[in-house]
């Protein structure tokens, strides 16, 4: 058996050899090694609770959380590999003082042992880390459109009146306002409905990113829609100017009509709206009175401004002027009521004057043929009615205009004279 075994012994030595050298290239023939790219692959973010534990964000720059994955290996292993046998991660622990995390790929256990080579073609997730911020905001109810006429909206309600939002520094910082949107085209009836909250920013424009999180997304909102009624401002002042001034009578209401809005019910009751009084103290005034007045503190209850326009106050001017004198020179006086047989003149050369108070305004309208002087001698006649001969002192009177008087009574002295017997 052993000269057997020897017998040739090189010759069987190089036909094993030429065996397998046959066998690798008929497996290489058959199971050749090749290279497959498979497309897309998502990059895994691990630990990154190292970045939002400090109160930090992070954000995907470039893409580069997407990969292409190179596999090298025998066509028989390829045939077994697809998306789902291959796992790329990058541990945010291991990034890089530039926000560089390094990407790392595996396979399958099983598979990974006839892999001879497995690459991405990045390197590296490229990071954007910025400080987390968070924002309280009022959820505002925008209005749009216009209601028809002779409606106006009420009481305007949202479920919750506030929501917060957090997300980058850079992408909550602009953010300034948080509004839903109503529209009144058409509206005769209450509404109520489920609306989106918009984020806008200082300049009134939407603000939209993946990045922001919000706590609600949308709110239920009531809006009550209201009949209108236009009405008057009843106002009156309370105490007097200062001696020596007075009222002009010019009091005016800038406007002197407010649009009220309520149930119709309501309205009906309504013929104006009062302003009290103690609004208005003149006590003591020298100079003309102004004061804006917020006319919805007088609103009956349930009666709220009909115009989203206006403000609520109204101005209120009361014309205050200084009180003056005139005096006008008396040169003829007419008498009245001579009785039969007697002769009345008036003395001459008497200089009379009388004396006249009020505003400017009105004493300059006033002379002695708008005041008309004249006597009546039937106030000097005694108890029987006789008429007392000679000189006698009698009072002279005026026609005094409205908003003037005279200051002190003016007497003159008339002769009478019994006439002559024909």
């Amino acid at each position: 058996m052993k000269n057997k075994l020897m017998h040739n012994l090189g010759l069987k030595i190089m036909a094993l050899l030429f065996s397998a050298v046959l066998w690798m290239i008929a497996t290489g023939i058959n199971n050749p090694v090749e290279t497959t790219n498979i497309s897309n692959v998502q990059v895994q973010l691990t630990n990154t609770g190292g970045i939002t534990g400090r109160n930090q964000t992070y954000k995907v720059l470039e893409n580069t959380d997407v990969v292409r994955v190179t596999v090298k290996a025998p066509k028989s292993v390829l045939g077994n590999i697809s998306r789902e046998n291959i796992t790329v991660k990058a541990d945010c622990t291991k990034m890089t003082e530039d926000n560089m995390v390094p990407i790392e790929v595996s396979v399958n256990d099983y598979l990974e042992k006839d892999i001879e080579n497995i690459t991405t073609d990045k390197k590296y997730v490229k990071l954007e880390i910025e400080n987390r911020m968070t924002e309280q905001l009022g959820i505002e109810v925008v209005k749009n459109g216009t209601l028809p006429e002779g409606y106006a909206t009420g009481t305007i309600s949202t479920e919750t009146n506030t929501m917060s939002i957090s997300g980058p520094e850079s992408v909550i910082s602009p953010i300034k306002r948080a509004v839903v949107e109503v529209s009144l085209d058409g509206v005769t009836s209450d509404i109520g409905m489920e609306a989106q909250i918009k984020l806008l920013d200082e300049e009134g424009n939407e603000v939209s990113n993946s990045a922001i999180k919000k706590s609600i997304d949308s709110v239920k909102v009531n809006v009550t829609i209201l009949p209108t009624k236009e009405v008057p401002l009843s106002y009156q002042t309370m105490g007097t100017p200062a001696d020596g001034y007075a009222v002009t009578g010019t009091v005016e209401c800038t406007p002197g009509t407010i649009l009220i809005a309520g149930r119709e019910s309501v309205l009906q009751e309504i013929d104006r709206i009062e302003i009290p009084e103690s609004e208005l103290d003149i006590t003591d005034a020298r100079e003309s009175y102004s004061k804006m007045i917020d006319v919805s503190k007088y609103l009956p209850s349930g009666v709220s401004l009909g115009d989203s326009s206006f403000s609520g106050y109204v101005t209120v001017f009361v014309e205050i002027e200084a009180i003056r004198r005139k005096t006008v020179a008396i040169s003829t006086i007419q008498v009245l009521n001579t009785p039969e047989g007697w002769l009345a003149e008036v003395v001459p050369d008497q200089n009379l004057r009388v004396t006249l108070i009020g505003l400017q305004r009105y004493l300059d309208d006033v002379d002695e043929t708008t005041l008309i002087p004249h006597v009546d001698v039937t106030s000097i006649l005694d108890e029987d009615g006789n008429v007392p001969a000679g000189e006698r002192e009698i009072v002279v009177n005026f026609i005094i205009p409205d908003r003037v008087q005279q200051e002190a009574p003016v007497t003159a002295v008339i002769r009478l004279t019994k006439r002559a017997e024909e």
